[in-house]
């Protein structure tokens, strides 16, 4: 009975340990073949090539081109859906007769699967798609969409704010609930206008809720497949080719394995770079 009780903690702990093995495992397994030539199409085994794979990722065009996209789409989703979600959640904070009613319907998107709601954005920015059909009654040009290199990285972000903005509302809703409303009666008191009060008081409050966005949406936006991949496949001529897809491509219908796994490596380090330096300044300190 003692010897049971004494091996109870280390049993409880096994579930973690299995957790452990399950995560680590694939992920280590992936980072061996980063270093290795492993070829599917040539039959042979994964045979070490040190960090040759790595110097041709970062040395390649179409490797740079590919970190570049990635940021570029990740840096403008975050932004847009901030700034979108911050407007909404200020509106939706009043209190109406509607209010209720849009905070419901403003978390539509969420509840949609991502490539659904691609392929239905994708059918509507066609030359001939609805939204072209909206911008001729006003009398604008009808608009490239995904079908130009200029347009198609902005057009795949249009869709990513569309899906995940609802998001970033939830988020900067419940921060802005919880700020009490003696501190805008207070700084209202004190002569305080509407933008001062924002950008001297709100703001700085909900430094906890834009870190956790940033996060989240960060990481996201960064390892984004799915939207890019259904409705533009990289293209056109690799506008919108980011480190995923091109992991994809170069995995999946090349079967180069070992480079593969090398712009996937690449693409967790950044995602790792992020939430660890946004975290840190959650904490104060410097990263």
């Amino acid at each position: 009975m003692v010897r049971s009780s004494r091996s109870l903690p280390y049993l409880l702990l096994l579930p973690g340990i299995l957790l452990s093995v399950a995560i680590l495992y694939p992920f280590l397994t992936g980072a061996y073949w980063s270093f290795t030539r492993y070829d599917l199409g040539s039959g042979a085994p994964p045979s070490f090539n040190g960090i040759a794979n790595y110097v041709r990722l970062l040395t390649n065009g179409l490797g740079l081109h590919a970190i570049l996209i990635t940021f570029v789409y990740a840096a403008l989703a975050v932004a847009v859906e901030t700034i979108l979600g911050f407007g909404v959640a200020l509106l939706l904070l009043k209190e109406g007769p509607l209010t209720s009613v849009f905070r419901a319907l403003v978390v539509l998107p969420l509840l949609m699967p991502p490539v659904v709601a691609t392929i239905m954005w994708k059918v509507m920015m066609t030359p001939n798609g609805v939204l072209n059909y909206l911008l001729q009654q006003v009398g604008l040009p009808p608009f490239g969409w995904l079908g130009t290199t200029a347009t198609a990285l902005p057009s795949t972000v249009l869709i990513d704010a569309w899906i995940y903005t609802p998001f970033v509302i939830l988020i900067l809703l419940a921060g802005l609930q919880s700020i009490p409303d003696d501190v805008r009666e207070a700084a209202r008191v004190d002569g305080a206008n509407w933008w001062w009060e924002q950008s001297h008081i709100i703001i700085p409050l909900l430094r906890p809720f834009f870190v956790i966005i940033v996060v989240f949406r960060g990481i996201d936006a960064l390892k984004s497949f799915d939207i890019i991949y259904t409705s533009t496949q990289g293209g056109p001529i690799n506008a919108t080719m980011n480190l995923h897809v091109q992991a994809y491509f170069t995995g999946i219908r090349s079967l180069n394995i070992g480079a593969a796994m090398a712009f996937l490596v690449i693409l967790w380090a950044f995602c790792y770079a992020l939430a660890f330096g946004l975290l840190r300044l959650r904490r104060g300190r410097p990263a």
